[in-house]
């Protein structure tokens, strides 16, 4: 079994239209787990499709193309809009749900990622990567898109949302992968462009530093860390707060990041919700530097290690476990995805110039 590949349209409207086709009943999947999700929360269910729908109008203001995107989707998948919307700022509704009633997130992506410059790959070649964790059963696609008006791209995303808007890279060999973050300020600027417009945004770059820009040159109403290359041997970190931000860089050639704050001076809760992230990113950047230079097989046996690919604890609600493992050749423009844990499961890889 593999992650389903998508050649998806130039226009907005028929891309969606295409996904929400191709992947109806993986679609239909997701809706139901996240409305259990929500449930599961206590939140409510009316009140989601309420909040849900008030983000349409911002995100038609923000990037027309992404929202007919999104409209598209719903309209393929013959799914109510609110629920496909709903999909494309799940992340954002959780935070901003649970802060209006004093609670913090107890479960959100987890994720374990890093970067590594030429002189690190056995290619040559900068290459980025990551384990995806998340609710397990969670559904997800690659898609390859042609565009007219602004750089082709390749990547990874969960059915129901946006063409790569979690991990990819472009024609021009700019590639991102993300991380979760929490800060105490989070969702005090409502209605900001949604994460996964920011990656959206990194993926329209043609230069490193609009890329930069796409994270750094507005308010966030979520933290995030966005994790950039550039085929050109240059690769940021960038841990976004609410209202500042820090960035990193490779040390030899070597830079990893899991789901805290590791410079940016900012109030969070991290590391009591989510105790794993003190020690992921530590422990992948020791397995990584064991070798001088790193090939394939090196990286799955580094992402597949058993404190970095997370099992679900079933008598934890909630917990989640690492569902995808992505490598992506910055100059090749490959991203290559497991369709499971790499424990268990092989990469596929694809090209954005097959």
């Amino acid at each position: 079994m593999s992650v389903p590949v998508l050649d998806l349209a130039n226009d907005p409207a028929l891309r969606g239209s295409q996904q929400g086709e191709a992947l109806r009943a993986d679609i239909e999947h997701n809706i139901a787990l996240y409305l259990d999700v929500f449930a599961s929360l206590g939140l409510d269910i009316e009140e989601l499709t309420e909040q849900a729908l008030c983000w349409l109008p911002h995100l038609r203001r923000q990037d027309a193309e992404f929202s007919a995107e999104v409209e598209g989707i719903a309209e393929g998948a013959a799914r109510p809009l609110a629920e496909v919307v709903m999909l494309n700022v799940r992340y954002e509704l959780i935070i901003g749900m649970l802060a209006r009633r004093g609670r913090a997130p107890a479960g959100v992506d987890g994720c374990t990622s890093f970067g590594l410059l030429a002189h690190r790959s056995d290619t040559g070649t900068p290459v980025l990567g990551q384990n995806w964790d998340w609710m397990p059963g969670a559904r997800t696609y690659v898609a390859r898109v042609r565009r007219t008006g602004g750089p082709d791209f390749l990547g990874h995303a969960e059915a129901g949302t946006g063409a790569a808007t979690q991990q990819g890279v472009n024609e021009h060999g700019i590639g991102v992968v993300i991380n979760a973050l929490m800060a105490a300020g989070d969702s005090r600027h409502p209605y900001q462009r949604p994460f996964r417009l920011r990656v959206r945004d990194i993926l329209s770059a043609t230069t490193l530093g609009q890329a930069i820009k796409a994270v750094s040159g507005s308010n966030r109403t979520v933290s995030m860390n966005f994790l950039i290359g550039h085929r050109l041997d240059e690769i940021v970190d960038i841990e976004a707060g609410p209202d500042t931000a820090a960035c990193l860089l490779p040390a030899d050639g070597i830079l990893t990041h899991a789901n805290h704050f590791a410079r940016l001076d900012i109030d969070s809760n991290a590391l009591r919700e989510w105790p794993s992230t003190v020690y992921r990113g530590p422990r992948l950047d020791r397995l990584l530097r064991r070798h001088a230079t790193l090939d394939r097989k090196h990286l799955h046996e580094c992402l597949a290690d058993p404190l970095l690919c997370a099992r679900a604890d079933p008598d934890t609600p909630g917990s989640t476990a690492t569902l995808n493992a992505i490598l992506i050749d910055l100059e090749r423009r490959s991203v290559a995805v497991t369709a499971g844990p790499p424990d268990t499961h092989e990469f596929d890889e694809h090209l954005l110039d097959p």
